[in-house]
């Protein structure tokens, strides 16, 4: 059986659902919480969030609480849909994650090294067509981002997969019966999530459509290899080297990464044109290490 059929092996009734639903955006909300009581509380004159005042509310409390913070609401997430996938949906641990007989932390280390190496190119790239960028490594500034990282964006990324991979993909392949229709609608629905990011207001809302682009891929990702395995090491590595390797004003995460970016944002049209090329020699790698056949008619994508 494949990962996104595995809601046959548990309870789905619509009522558990909902109740997963509602501890899920709950969980979320108390999270979220803490960053406005902490502005209330030590801060209370700051008017709210708008343009530049990321990089404002960097400096009004320090990087590292800020990005406490944001990150604070995708742990409890995790977590909360554990519980209710394992407690409330009556799911094995292991089948949250894979179909497999145990976790593959090859294939997740597999993808997070190959994905790594991309991004840094990928930056490469960047830093020989703009100037404007600033190394600013300081160790021990560095070494806390380093120890905060490697703990919370794991975290943040695994909910999101957990989320969009996991239980949306294979709650809609069980509503409609269609593999394309889960994968699309899972992946449309991955990418509208980061239309509140402040990258999206400052380059342009067709950036999305990169977003979209990225949980579809994903998405055809789980379904040809059965687990999350692949998707989760690609996330992490995304969100993590992204992090800890370069900032800018105009970003919703105020890091203490090693290279700032001073350039302004502009239309982002040719770095997401290099990042889907990136993308997609990802998944072909993957197609050709893993024998998935995705262009063989007889077993490829079917619905």
């Amino acid at each position: 059986m494949n990962y996104i059929d595995f809601w046959s092996k548990g309870r789905f009734e619509l009522s558990r659902v909902l109740l997963t639903l509602f501890l899920v955006f709950l969980a979320y909300f108390v999270g979220s919480l803490f960053l406005s009581i902490d502005l209330a509380i030590n801060h209370p004159n700051f008017t709210g969030l708008s343009d530049g005042s990321w990089k404002e509310l960097s400096l009004l409390m320090g990087k590292n609480r800020l990005f406490i913070w944001m990150l604070l609401p995708f742990t409890l997430v995790f977590f909360t849909l554990l519980i209710c996938l394992t407690k409330i949906h009556k799911l094995p641990l292991l089948a949250v994650f894979t179909s497999r007989k145990s976790f593959d932390w090859k294939r997740f280390f597999i993808a997070f090294t190959w994905w790594s190496f991309m991004v840094v190119a990928f930056t490469g790239i960047e830093l020989l067509l703009h100037k404007n960028f600033h190394l600013v490594f300081n160790a021990q500034k560095f070494f806390t981002l380093f120890l905060l990282s490697i703990i919370l964006l794991p975290l943040q990324t695994s909910s999101e997969e957990l989320i969009f991979r996991g239980y949306i993909l294979q709650g809609i392949k069980s509503r409609t019966g269609s593999i394309l229709t889960s994968i699309f609608v899972s992946g449309f629905m991955f990418g509208m999530m980061h239309i509140s990011n402040p990258e999206i207001a400052k380059i342009g809302y067709h950036i999305l459509i990169y977003y979209i682009i990225v949980g579809v891929v994903l998405g055809a990702i789980v379904y040809y290899d059965s687990g999350l395995e692949l998707s989760l090491g690609f996330h992490a590595a995304n969100n993590l080297i992204t992090v800890l390797l370069i900032t800018a004003d105009w970003q919703a995460f105020q890091t203490d990464a090693i290279i700032v970016d001073s350039n302004p944002p502009g239309n982002g049209i040719l770095p997401m044109l290099l990042a889907l090329s990136m993308l997609f020699a990802f998944f072909l790698l993957l197609n050709k290490k893993y024998n998935w056949k995705v262009f063989n008619k007889k077993e490829g994508l079917r619905e």
